[in-house]
């Protein structure tokens, strides 16, 4: 059961970029229709006011123009090996090195067993709650893919 539900887990969890990126390109629509209706209403104003106003749009045009390329320029990868490789390998990393600590652990509880003489400390290692940790790492990693290949 622990299994199952860490398999769920594992695939919400897989799931949760894509959700947080939903919500964030849902609120920078909005802010972006915003920012069109307030320029409407600018422009509306400066066609009423005459040539003061029309220097006010080019300006203004100039600045969302620089809002735009500082947020497609944030969107490209740096160009610097290293920084865009290290982007890529912050999640693996993250992920061996708890395999890593997991195996030590385990290592030292299968040890202090076998120290203690219990024969059977094999199956004692591993548990319910194991499973439920190995299953929502493995959804979690191969689970996205089967969903982005169902797309």
């Amino acid at each position: 059961m622990i299994g199952l539900l860490g398999a769920l887990l594992g695939l919400l969890g897989s799931m949760a970029p894509r959700l947080i990126g939903y919500f964030e390109a849902k609120s920078n629509h909005a802010q972006e229709l915003e920012m069109i209706r307030v320029q409407g209403d600018f422009q509306l104003q400066m066609i009423q006011s005459g040539h003061a106003a029309k220097m006010a749009e080019v300006g203004m045009a100039a600045d969302v123009g620089r809002e735009l390329a500082a947020f497609q320029a944030a969107a490209r990868p740096t160009g610097v090996k290293w920084v865009d490789g290290y982007n890529g390998m912050v999640r693996p990393t993250l992920t061996l090195s708890f395999f890593a600590l997991y195996a030590g652990v385990k290592g030292a509880q299968f040890y202090m067993l076998l120290d203690a003489g219990v024969a059977s400390s094999l199956t004692s290692l591993w548990t319910d709650e194991d499973w439920g940790i190995w299953g929502a790492i493995v959804t979690f990693w191969f689970g996205n893919r089967t969903l982005n290949r169902g797309r």
